[in-house]
This record gives C-alpha cells, structure tokens and sequence, in this order.
C-alpha cells in the first residue's frame, strides 16, 4: 500500500533546495516558469498568459493533493527562499505501489543540476517513506535534457509508448523510463 497519509504538507530537503508546498505567494516565479515558451514545449500546457492562470495552475495543485492524485512541490534555493521550478509525484497506481515523477526549472537556472538534485529527493522520498515500488516519467521525445536527467538518476529506458499523450492538440510518443526500489537500494 502507498502511504499517502500526511499529518502536514510534506517538506522535503535536499544540499541546495528545499521542496515544499506552492502557495500563492510563489505567483510571480510560478509565472516566470508556466508563461516560458521552452519550458511548456514537451509538457501538455501552453504557456501561460496571465496571473489568474497561474492562480488556477496553484488551485490545483492543491485539489490534486486534497484528492490524493498528486503531490506538487515547489523547488526553492535554500540560499534566498526563491523558486526555482517544480516537480510532484502522481498518477498513483495503488496496487503496483507506483508513481510518475515531472519537473520544470524556470529557465535562468537550466544547467546547474537542480532538476536531478529536486528528483533525487522525490526518489528518496518515495520509495523511504510513502513505500513506492516503481517510479516512472514519460518524457516526450526530443526533451534530451529531461533523459539526462533521469540517467543520471538511474532511470532505465524502458521504451517508446507510441502516441501516448495529447500534447497540445497532437498525440505525442512518450520515452517511458523508471526506476525500482531495489535498483535505488
């Protein structure tokens, strides 16, 4: 069984960041990083074009978690409290004690390993304390960054899901990649 149960939101911390839960104060980094044309280019949302988008975008995180469908964290510079991107866990498979991880970073900070740091934190996360067996990510193809990401983290790919998502308007093939508990042990 997953454990899902939470007495608070969950903070988690890594060397440079911390993760913890978007609140509305985060609107004007959270729009800096939803309104980029590069970061929503493999992701299913467009960028976005104003700030009552971005409150929509924080509404829902919130409802995800209230309804157990995900977790989305905020990933802040420990060194000034700013955000930095995000990343969650979701689309929980109960049985299988699986889960898919994603990420952005506000583009200013592409290239400096807070994207592995964020996920490898997740990774720990998850298979530690809310007893995941399998953590998976579909990245679109052509985002070679986010695999690096992974292979760093010792993702293993998987495969090509042919024309998995609808990706702004457009089934899109998914790179299916994972990790297993034992593998992270």
């Amino acid at each position: 069984m997953i454990n899902r149960q939470f007495n608070q939101f969950p903070v988690l911390d890594s060397e440079r960041l911390t993760l913890r839960k978007i609140e509305f104060e985060d609107e004007i980094q959270l729009y800096k990083l939803l309104s980029d044309e590069d970061v929503a280019r493999f992701d299913y949302f467009y960028p976005v074009k104003s700030h009552e988008q971005v409150i929509k975008f924080i509404e829902r995180y919130n409802e995800e978690l209230y309804e157990n469908e995900e977790i989305t964290w905020g990933i802040v510079l420990k060194e000034n409290n700013k955000l930095i991107g995000i990343c969650c866990l979701g689309d929980f498979e109960e049985g299988a004690r699986r889960s898919e991880v994603g990420y952005s970073i506000i583009q200013d900070y592409w290239g400096n390993g807070y994207a592995t740091e964020a996920v490898k934190t997740l990774i720990k996360f998850g298979f530690n304390y809310m007893n995941l067996n399998r953590i998976e990510a579909i990245i679109t193809p052509g985002n070679d960054a986010s695999v690096r990401v992974l292979e760093k983290l010792n993702f293993t790919k998987e495969g090509l899901v042919r024309e998995r998502d609808l990706i702004k308007g457009k089934l899109e093939d998914g790179i299916i990649m994972s990790i297993l508990k034992r593998e992270y042990l």
